[in-house]
């Protein structure tokens, strides 16, 4: 096997309480055959999303060529043998495993599908019956059609057990509205604000790939120290097993994607938030007005907010088995990210990192590049003793070992694994959010949201939130509004 597949194993196994070697054996032994109305709006951009998340599993596709002109055919292919070139798409209109269909018009034999509407989603099992659409779906909801019908998928052949998800035999949400009502609403952003992408992971990629198929324009500034290695290939939206190869900076990879079409200025930055406001406060990078978040850390979100935007939208997941997934409205006034996410007021449990030096003798630097696959010079230089807990591990990424070694110290700190479909939905909030805020004006200014993929949206996943009294941007609002106005003068 050329691809990694263990972060999405890692995933899986903990949401099933199996093994990740027997959940490979079922994967392996798992068809999904797919069938789509090219014709419907949105829907091909939804299938060559679709295609993407599903080759990121072990399993076996097919694909009914119905309808679908040779150029869209080669764009999948192409798709799919850029992430495991071992493991081709099956073109047959033979339906055979699992069926599953995009658009609102499935074959009997389609199992589950969905269907863009407007921003939103339509989804149904077998047997439930769909509306009339209500507008042209958009490249958000061709994301969130692509990311929901994913999960329904994962739920079904993973073999979850009861009480671990929810079956959704239907679902209509949108993730502007945040209501059972796609469609109802369709304004888009036709020019982004001044706009930064801070962190280029599993959330970044995705954000980048909705704004990208949302067809909007304007420029970005993409924020990320870390290069592309081989286990994001099955873990993000974006990249290919030649980029990992090439171990291309996360940064390009976005700045290539986004300016692909010809619509993006794209400035990559290569390094953390606080050297975007080094570059700001130089006068070397202009100041964002938005900044979208995709960084995966407290550390980092508090120094996110401290570039002092106009309005933050932070995009996380996580959770026990990383399916849980959240959205973060931040304003400098508050709430802020640092009133959702607190400094610590007890004594800090030692990280992963810490714990992982201590066990090994790698550098904080080295397991800092955390994407990276363990090689035989990185060991070169340690003792014996750690040569020899090491050397198992060679070829796998350093930011899994505190995970095999046993070491992560908690829930909070341990490694966690991320799959495609979920950081989707994730950015599909947050560029809901973000249509919402530039597009209404009847808008909670505290946006919360939290939902595990296993179970869905639902009535109670969001909440208004309200500053954290003693939070730093209470207490020091004078200093954060001038240094604002310093940052926006031309």
């Amino acid at each position: 096997m050329t691809t990694d597949y263990s972060r999405g194993l890692l995933l899986g196994a903990t949401a099933a309480d199996t093994t990740q070697s027997g959940l490979l054996k079922r994967l392996e032994n798992t068809r999904v055959h797919v069938t789509a109305e090219p014709a419907v709006p949105a829907v091909a951009v939804a299938l060559t999303i679709l295609i993407g998340n599903l080759r990121r599993l072990p399993i076996t596709i097919s694909l009914d060529p119905t309808g679908l002109d040779e150029v869209t055919i080669d764009v999948l292919t192409e798709i799919a043998l850029g992430i495991d070139p071992d493991k081709p798409i099956e073109l047959t209109a033979v339906p055979a495993g699992l069926s599953i269909h995009l658009g609102p018009h499935p074959p009997p034999s389609a199992a589950i599908s969905a269907a863009p509407d407007g921003h939103g989603v339509r989804l149904r099992r077998a047997g439930a019956s769909y509306p009339a659409l209500r507008a042209s779906g958009t490249g958000l909801g061709s994301m969130m059609a692509a990311a929901t019908l994913t999960a329904e998928i994962f739920k079904t052949i993973m073999g979850l057990k009861s009480g671990a998800y929810r079956r959704l035999d239907r679902l209509d949400f949108c993730p502007v509205t945040l209501t059972a009502e796609p469609g109802a609403v369709t304004t888009t952003i036709t020019e982004l604000p001044s706009l930064a992408l801070v962190g280029a992971g599993a959330v970044g990629t995705a954000i980048a790939a909705t704004l990208d198929v949302l067809g909007t324009v304007g420029q970005i500034i993409v924020v990320d120290p870390e290069t592309y290695d081989a286990p994001n290939v099955t873990t993000y939206s974006l990249g290919n097993g030649t980029d990992a190869r090439n171990q291309i900076p996360k940064v390009d990879l976005l700045a290539r994607e986004l300016t692909r079409a010809g619509r993006f200025d794209v400035l990559p930055l290569k390094g953390a938030a606080q050297d975007l406001i080094t570059g700001i406060d130089q006068g070397h990078l202009r100041w964002p007005a938005v900044v979208l978040s995709g960084v995966d850390s407290i550390n980092a979100r508090h120094e996110t907010q401290r570039i002092h935007a106009d309005l933050t939208l932070d995009g996380s997941t996580g959770g026990h088995a990383g399916t849980t997934l959240a959205l973060h409205e931040a304003l400098p006034t508050g709430p802020c990210l640092r009133c959702y996410y607190p400094p610590r007021t007890t004594p800090a449990v030692p990280s992963a990192e810490t714990l992982l030096h201590q066990r090994t003798g790698l550098s904080l630097s080295r397991i800092a590049k955390g994407d990276s696959l363990l090689i035989q010079a990185d060991l070169d230089a340690l003792p014996s003793t750690s040569r020899a807990l090491l050397r198992p591990h060679l070829g796998k990424p350093v930011c899994g070992l505190s995970n095999l070694l046993a070491l992560s110290p908690s829930a909070t700190d341990g490694y966690r694994p991320s799959a495609a479909f979920v950081a989707q939905q994730a950015a599909s909030l947050v560029i809901g959010a973000l249509i919402a805020r530039t597009t209404a004006k009847a808008v909670s200014p505290s946006r919360h949201i939290e939902y595990d993929a296993r179970f869905g949206p639902n009535e109670a996943m969001a909440d208004d939130r309200k500053p954290r009294p003693g939070c730093d941007c209470q207490t020091d609002q004078g200093l954060i509004q001038q240094i604002r106005r310093r940052r926006a003068a031309p």
